[in-house]
């Protein structure tokens, strides 16, 4: 019920918190703020475990949030308005928690339950049915007619990116995914470049430097070990003669 609760609630109602700004802004402005939740969720996660965050994974940040900054700000044009901001933030917010807690029930399902494909299979089911539920609601859900095949190529991308999502968050944990899913602003503007005929300027090439070289960090960085248990030791015996 945890991983069905996941997709149901935290995945859908941080979709809808993006959308809604989407509405009220450029999209340029939404992703620029929507990309803050690398930053909340290393804070959050080194905040619970007590831990400072290594060199390595506070570069890696870095260069992850100023790649985003130069691919955003040098795509389109930024404006949005406080209903929009408060929007996006609230979206990158959730979308911070929900790696958080998905990271947190990754190991435990994934050892009992089969691992990834269980885990995205439950959270995408979820947030089919809420998704679902809210357009029927709202009268915004619709016959997809001619364009049920781009409707089934996106259900087939958005289930193998659950399916990876949680995959990841297994082996490398919420702060480390999260730096490495920066790509997907990269991979938006590479895809826009190759199927759409955009044109990619430099700035934007620096930019998806940037985040590669912060991926490349984050993956031979590894996940953090756990601290070494004491060794067990035997209380003494006290021979009485």
């Amino acid at each position: 019920m945890r991983v069905l609760a996941l997709g149901g609630v935290g995945y859908a109602f941080q979709a809808s918190l993006f959308y809604a700004a989407l509405q009220r802004g450029t999209a340029a402005a939404v992703a620029l703020l929507f990309y803050a939740y690398p930053a909340l969720v290393t804070g959050v996660e080194m905040a619970v475990a007590r831990q400072r965050p290594t060199g390595r994974l506070s570069t890696a940040l870095g260069l992850s949030v100023a790649g985003t900054l130069l691919i955003v700000l040098s795509g389109g044009h930024v404006s949005i308005t406080p209903a929009g901001t408060g929007l996006a933030l609230a979206a990158a917010a959730a979308f911070g928690l929900y790696l958080l807690v998905g990271a947190g029930a990754a190991p435990r399902t994934s050892a009992s339950a089969g691992g990834a494909m269980v885990i995205g299979a439950w959270v995408a089911a979820g947030a089919a049915v809420s998704l679902t539920a809210v357009g029927a609601a709202s009268g915004g859900l619709r016959w997809p007619g001619e364009d049920w095949w781009l409707m089934s190529a996106s259900g087939l991308a958005t289930a193998c990116a659950f399916v990876l999502l949680f995959a990841a968050l297994e082996r490398l944990g919420a702060s480390r995914t999260s730096v490495v899913m920066t790509l997907e602003a990269l991979s938006a503007v590479v895809l826009g470049a190759l199927l759409l005929d955009e044109r990619l300027g430099p700035v934007q090439l620096i930019g998806g430097m940037a985040i590669l070289a912060a991926t490349v960090l984050v993956s031979t960085a590894g996940a953090p070990r756990p601290a070494a248990a004491a060794p067990h030791r035997d209380p003494p015996v006290n021979v009485v003669p």
